[in-house]
């Protein structure tokens, strides 16, 4: 059982705000995957952590409360505080997991996820098994509201149960307003009562009963993360798409979901095509060349796009993934509706 009061174990500063938590966990996993999607065979495990950092300095992060860590390989089995072999290539097939925590807005990410290159089914049944048991981790906490202790128990026999060895001595941790240290005492998986939503970090590290290589998984526990209201709640944006973000690949990269739109048309624009210089976004879209609208004033003129409901803290996620090309707009669309957009930002004040 915790030996500390709740009251220390749980407690929050001044500042602390649920949806300042969701938009700094929203945040974080587009940073993941940005950085992912970055990362090549034959790049070394010290040339990977400093693409990490420079991904979460284009993203204006004001500081990170722990190192980056992107291992390959069978650094994939160490935990948070051994040491990696900064060295270490990144192989043809081989996976690597990144582990980031980042602050924005004076509160704490954490993000962490595993990735595969190459064609090695026992590698990619490895990161996909990360992922669903975290899943299977955190539904079971929302059903039964079980204390951090039996979240971990219930993880080690899920583990075993799937063909997976677990590491326990990864046990999650609290975040927070920025500093965390300050508020928290102890472990989650040593929590002896149901963790509070937008307080913990679940983790899970597992690795191949026999091959040397492992999977890292975390995220923040959101009691109501389905229906996303910790983020602030409904839908309550219209965004106006004319290019890559209808794209089902850079909403899901960009929003973790699909989005459902409808047609319409931002008149009194015309499209032109921008070089995107950005290899992270690039690498996101699959395009070297993005579209970008310009006003022109004139009634006949006009750009084809949907327009997508989106939540508060996916607007900030549609930010990130824009380049500084463009700046985001208040428009009207031929159909009445208010939305906004992204237009070109050159030569304009930012």
């Amino acid at each position: 059982m915790s030996t500390l009061p709740t009251s220390r174990t749980e407690a929050t500063g001044t500042k602390f705000s649920l949806a300042a938590m969701q938009r700094a966990r929203a945040l974080s996993q587009l940073a993941v995957r940005r950085i992912a999607s970055a990362v090549r065979p034959g790049m070394t495990q010290r040339q990977a952590c400093h693409l990490a950092t420079a991904t979460l300095q284009k993203l204006e992060i004001e500081r990170n409360w722990h190192p980056v860590i992107v291992r390959f390989g069978e650094d994939t089995l160490k935990t948070f505080r051994e040491e990696s072999d900064p060295a270490r290539v990144l192989g043809e097939r081989d996976i690597f997991f990144i582990d980031i925590g980042p602050v924005w807005d004076g509160h704490e990410g954490d993000a962490g996820d595993s990735f595969v290159v190459g064609d090695d089914a026992r590698m990619a049944a490895c990161a996909e098994a990360a992922r669903t048991l975290w899943h299977e981790v955190a539904a079971r906490w929302r059903a039964d509201r079980l204390s951090g202790q039996a979240l971990y128990a219930f993880a080690a026999e899920r583990a075993q149960a799937m063909g997976w060895r677990l590491n326990l001595d990864i046990k999650g941790h609290r975040v927070c307003d920025f500093p965390h240290a300050i508020y928290q005492a102890g472990r989650l998986g040593d929590f002896g009562l149901c963790p509070a939503t937008g307080l913990w970090i679940l983790e899970i590290q597992i690795a191949h009963p026999a091959l040397p290589f492992g999977a890292f998984y975390e995220d923040l526990l959101i009691a109501d993360d389905a229906a996303r209201a910790a983020a602030g709640g409904a839908a309550t944006e219209q965004l106006f798409s004319y290019g890559t973000l209808q794209l089902q690949s850079v909403q899901m990269a960009t929003f973790g979901r699909l989005l459902a739109g409808r047609l319409d048309q931002l008149p009194g624009y015309r499209l032109e095509r921008l070089a995107i210089r950005d290899p992270a976004v690039v690498a996101t879209s699959g395009k070297s060349h993005h579209p970008i609208v310009m006003p022109t004033g004139r009634a006949e003129d006009g750009v084809d796009g949907a327009v997508f409901a989106i939540t508060p803290a996916e607007l900030a996620l549609s930010d990130a993934y824009e380049v500084e090309d463009y700046r985001r707009e208040r428009v009207r669309l031929a159909s009445g509706l208010e939305a906004w957009a992204y237009v070109d930002a050159r030569g304009q004040p930012r």
